[in-house]
């Protein structure tokens, strides 16, 4: 399997965090408990493990709330042989994330790693059982000389006034997961054991508990809003609750904690309506009533995202190179395009992405004269979703100009025709290319004419209107500069 970089990894190990952390004003107290013994210096995945942890911990530790009180124990740091060192390096203390972080950084992996211990000493620290509190530990292995640490945990339980404590394996196998796993459960927690970036991917969120428990009672509310909607519709969202300052209206994915969310808008405090925007990728969601200060969901709704409809629209008859307005519903996933084919092909002429605002789209219509078709092509499937026929007429096109004029002057030359974006009226010899020229001005399709230059040598030439960026000649008059 191929290994993620450290860079892919630690955002998913700092969501981590974040959500173990993640807390308003009335978070528990919390204490990470770092292993920093010798086995911290090897790697998970590419990188060193104690330098992931400790990069996780800076970024996670700025979003805990200040008012909180936060702290670290490490152990295995200081001796290489006592089964007994986990020491707090950051007592728990108001506005301490950054001193945290700090220490988190400056740990040096070193010697065993007695889990037990520094799991009572961290509890111990944070007056657990006086105070609510949570213990994060990120543990690496398990010493032969230290306790059994799920007896403990089932200890302080029991006497802790509302202890949970999450475990972050790194790297376990089977047997070190199954004991520290049990950590976690006997104390209302979640084991995470991570393999590498990849494993903490995707459902992490979902897998791991708040650092906050609401309290027991909690305010009603409840939700009005279509059980059903189009991806990416707005639809409008009653409701009834605390409205309190702050209070949200949520669309989230089902499973996750209080708090997380795709998109937002806060209640009223009159409990005026609120409109919501659907996510743009269909599928099941919740929609939510969340009560940021007691981290609390206090209703929920299910939201069943349907797909749109796709179809296209376009003009029966066009005459050719005639910019057309193309009109469309769709998913408008990522990379899904309206194409122009020939009739009955999968042969791509042009293209243009579609965009969630679901506006119509502008083509240029082919330059042959036949039968052809727009499609929505779906990029996820490679494939044609919806389609249409339209005729390509041959051009109607009329230039209007002096038939000669002095070498080296400016004519003005009236059109009518496409007026496409790179349309232009040229002055060519006879026999030139439709991409060659001697002169020319690019057409501007707000004015019905343009200026051109006659060629400085006298001659006889031909003032043609050349659509599609010098691809066809549409019309031709001769024209003599004296």
């Amino acid at each position: 399997m191929t290994e993620a970089p450290m860079t892919a990894r630690l955002p998913i190990l700092t969501a981590l965090l974040l959500t173990l952390l993640a807390a308003p004003a009335l978070a528990d107290n919390a204490m990470l408990v770092i292993d920093s013994s010798a086995s911290m210096a090897g790697k998970l995945g590419r990188d060193r493990k104690a330098d992931l942890v400790a990069d996780a911990v800076a970024s996670a530790v700025t979003d805990f709330p200040t008012e909180a009180k936060i702290g670290m124990l490490a152990f295995g740091n200081v001796s290489k042989t006592s089964c007994s060192d986990a020491a707090v390096v950051v007592r728990p203390q108001q506005n301490g994330n950054d001193a945290v972080a700090q220490a988190a950084a400056a740990l040096v992996p070193r010697g065993k790693a007695p889990l037990a211990v520094a799991i009572e000493r961290a509890a111990n620290a944070l007056d657990y059982r006086k105070e609510r509190a949570t213990i994060v530990v990120f543990v690496d292995k398990i010493e032969a000389c230290d306790a059994d640490p799920c007896v403990l945990a089932e200890s302080l339980k029991q006497k802790a006034r509302d202890l949970t404590i999450e475990v972050i394996g790194l790297g376990l196998d089977d047997a070190d997961s199954a004991r520290v796993a049990c950590i976690a459960e006997k104390t209302g927690g979640k084991f995470l054991n991570a393999k590498d970036g990849t494993d903490l991917g995707g459902g992490l969120t979902a897998a791991l508990a708040n650092a906050k428990a609401p309290p027991a009672t909690l305010p009603t509310a409840s939700l009005d809003a279509p059980a059903k909607v189009v991806q990416s519709d707005v639809f409008e969202v009653g409701y009834d609750g605390p409205k309190d300052k702050d209070d949200r209206i949520q669309i989230s994915w089902p499973g996750l904690p209080p708090g997380s969310e795709i998109r937002s808008v806060l209640a009223s405090p009159k409990g005026t309506k609120r409109s919501l925007t659907a996510p743009a990728e269909a599928g099941t969601y919740e929609l939510r009533y969340y009560h940021p200060e007691l981290n609390a969901v206090l209703a929920t709704r299910v939201l069943d995202v349907a797909m749109r409809p796709v179809t296209v629209s376009a003009p029966a008859r066009i005459p050719a190179g005639t910019p057309m307005t193309i009109g469309w519903t769709g998913p408008a996933a990522a990379s899904d395009e309206i194409w122009i084919t020939p009739a009955n092909s999968e042969t791509e002429l042009a293209s243009v992405g579609v965009r969630h605002n679901f506006k119509p789209v502008m083509l240029d219509a082919p330059l042959e004269p036949g039968l052809y078709e727009v499609h929505y092509h779906s990029a996820a499937d490679n494939m044609t979703a919806a389609k249409v026929q339209f005729t390509v007429d041959p051009p109607a096109v009329t230039l209007t100009a002096p038939p000669s004029a002095p070498a080296g002057t400016r004519i003005d030359v009236a059109w009518t025709g496409p007026g496409a974006r790179f349309d232009d009226v040229v002055i060519a010899r006879a026999g030139m290319a439709s991409s060659e020229h001697v002169t020319m001005s690019r057409i501007r399709p707000d004015m019905a004419s343009v200026r051109v230059t006659v060629p400085s040598e006298p001659g006889s030439y031909e003032l043609r209107y050349v659509a599609g960026g010098g691809k066809a000649v549409f019309a031709s008059v001769p024209f003599t500069a004296q």
